[in-house]
C-alpha cells in the first residue's frame, strides 16, 4: 500500500489560509526540499516506528537552519510528548485540533506576543541557558473542523498510490476517534477518547473534489449503526439528486457486527459506492475477542464473508496473533483462513504501542525499545514458542495470499509498470542524443 501523507495536506491548507507560504516534502512521491529557500519554521510528523527519524530530522535541520523553529506532532507525539521534548525542537503539539497549530505560526511569525499554554509544549531558555519547557494543558476536539486538505499532493502523486491491485487512492478523514474501546487500540485514546462525527455530505463532496479513482476512508470505523448508515445512503442521494449521477469507489473501515446486523444494507451501500471494507477480525474464537474487548462474535465471521460475497464488496480482513501463540493457535487461524477462501488479509502480531497503559504494564518484558521494531511484524515481546518456529510460523500463515487474483493483478501491474519503465528510458536517452 501506498498512500498520500494527509496530515501534510490538513497542515498545508492551515499555512494557505494564513497566507503562509508552504510547501510539503516527501520523498516518496518525489516533493523535494524547495531550493534557495531560508525556512522559519520546519514540521516533522510521523507514526510510532518513525520516533527516531523524526528526532534525528530535528536535529539536522536545526544545525541546517539554526534560526528556524523545529514543530512536531501528529497522533504519535499526542500521546508522548515527553519523548519530543529535545534540544533541537521548539514546539511539541500534541492536540488535533488546527488552531493550535495556527497559532504557533501566528506567534512564530509576530502576529501574536504570546502563545496559549494549550494543547503544545513550548521551548524556553531558562536562566542559567538550559531547556525549560512550559507544558500545555491537554486540548480536546468536541466539534467537527471545518478546514479541508489541499489536494496538491493528491493531484501530482495520486499516480503513485496504490491499495494492493486497486490505483489512485486518495484519503479521505469524515470522524475523529472511535466510538469503541478494544483493549490493544492506540486509536481509542487519541482526542482524550471524544469522539467527533462528521457530516456525510461534506465527506462526499471532497471525495467529489479530490482527484482519484479511488478513496479510502481512514476513520477508524466508517459506520458505527444503522441509523450512521441510513444517513450516509441519505446523504449520498441528496447529493446525486444535486450534482447528478456519483461513480465513487470507496475503501473503508467496518466492524464485523455492523455488517451481520445491518446485512439488508449492503447491496444499497453498495449501490452508494462502498467498493471494499477492511475488517478487524483480529481472532477466531470468543475467548480471545473477550480478552480484547472486541465486543464481536467470531460465530459472525464466516456469514459476513459470505456477505460480502454476495453483495459484490471486497474484504480486507485483519488477524492478530499474540506472543503467547501455541502450535495448536497457529493451526486453528490457518484453518479459518482457509475454510472461508480468504483472498486478502494481513496478519499482525500484537504489539503493545508505546504511550498506552499496555505498554508501561509490559515494559520490563520488552525485547528491544527500537521504534522501528514496533511495526507489528517483529516480536518485541518474548514468545511462547522459540523465535525461528514463531516467525515460520507466521510468515507460513501468508503463503495462501500467492493464490488471490488481487495478489497476481497486484503483481501484474507491477510487472507492466516495470517494463514500461524499461522500454521509456531508452527512448528518452536517444531523444537527448
Amino acid at each position: 500500500m501506498r498512500v498520500e501523507p494527509l496530515e501534510l495536506g490538513y497542515l498545508q491548507a492551515v499555512s494557505e489560509a494564513m497566507g503562509v507560504e508552504a510547501y510539503i516534502v516527501d520523498d516518496l512521491f518525489g516533493f523535494p526540499e524547495p531550493q534557495d529557500i531560508w525556512p522559519e519554521a520546519i514540521v516533522l510528523t510521523g507514526y510510532n516506528t518513525a520516533e527516531g527519524e523524526i528526532l534525528k530530522e530535528a536535529d539536522a535541520y536545526k544545525k541546517i537552519y539554526p534560526e528556524a523553529k523545529i514543530i512536531v506532532g501528529g497522533v504519535h507525539v499526542e500521546l508522548n510528548r515527553e519523548s519530543f521534548q529535545t534540544h533541537p525542537i521548539d514546539f511539541v503539539i500534541h492536540s488535533q485540533d488546527l488552531t493550535v497549530f495556527q497559532k504557533v505560526l501566528e506567534f512564530i511569525r509576530g502576529d501574536i506576543k504570546e502563545i496559549p499554554c494549550a494543547g503544545v509544549d513550548v521551548r524556553r531558555l531558562a536562566a542559567d541557558g538550559s531547556d525549560a519547557w512550559c507544558e500545555g494543558t491537554r486540548l480536546t476536539v468536541k466539534t467537527p473542523q471545518k478546514i479541508k486538505p489541499t489536494r496538491l499532493l493528491t493531484g501530482h502523486g495520486v499516480n503513485r498510490t496504490r491499495y494492493l491491485d486497486k490505483e489512485k487512492i486518495a484519503l479521505v478523514k469524515n470522524r475523529m476517534g472511535c466510538p469503541y474501546s478494544c483493549d490493544f487500540c492506540y486509536c481509542k485514546l487519541i482526542n482524550d477518547g471524544v469522539q467527533v462525527k462528521g457530516d456525510y455530505q461534506q465527506m462526499l463532496r471532497e471525495v467529489k473534489e479530490a482527484p482519484a479513482k479511488y478513496h479510502w476512508v481512514v476513520d477508524d470505523v466508517f459506520l458505527a449503526s444503522r441509523q450512521e448508515a441510513l444517513d450516509y445512503i441519505k446523504a449520498y442521494g441528496e447529493l446525486t439528486q444535486e450534482e447528478g449521477e456519483m461513480a465513487i469507489k470507496l475503501i473503508a473501515y467496518l466492524r464485523a457486527d455492523f455488517l451481520a446486523q445491518e446485512s439488508d444494507l449492503l447491496g444499497k451501500l453498495k449501490e452508494c459506492g462502498l467498493d471494499e471494507v477492511i475488517v478487524g477480525f483480529e481472532a477466531t474464537e470468543n475467548r480471545e475477542l473477550e480478552e480484547y474487548n472486541k465486543l464481536t462474535d467470531a460465530l459472525d465471521y464466516p456469514k459476513v464473508i459470505e456477505l460480502l460475497k454476495e453483495n459484490d464488496i471486497d474484504l480486507t480482513a485483519l488477524f492478530m496473533v499474540r506472543p503467547d501463540y501455541s502450535l495448536a493457535d497457529f493451526k486453528r487461524l490457518n484453518r479459518f483462513i482457509a475454510k472461508n477462501r480468504l483472498s486478502v488479509y494481513t496478519i499482525s502480531i500484537l504489539t503493545p504501542i508505546k504511550g498506552t497503559r499496555n505498554y508501561e504494564d509490559k515494559k520490563s518484558q520488552l525485547l528491544t525499545e527500537d521504534p522501528r521494531k514496533f511495526d507489528f511484524l517483529h516480536r518485541v515481546l518474548p514468545s511462547k514458542l522459540p523465535k525461528a518456529v514463531f516467525y515460520l510460523l507466521f510468515y507460513g500463515l501468508h503463503w495462501r495470499l500467492l493464490k488471490s487474483r488481487r495478489i497476481h493483478a497486484y503483481l501484474g501491474q507491477l510487472f507492466a509498470h516495470s517494463r514500461l519503465t524499461r522500454k521509456i528510458v531508452p527512448l528518452s536517452a536517444d531523444a537527448s542524443r
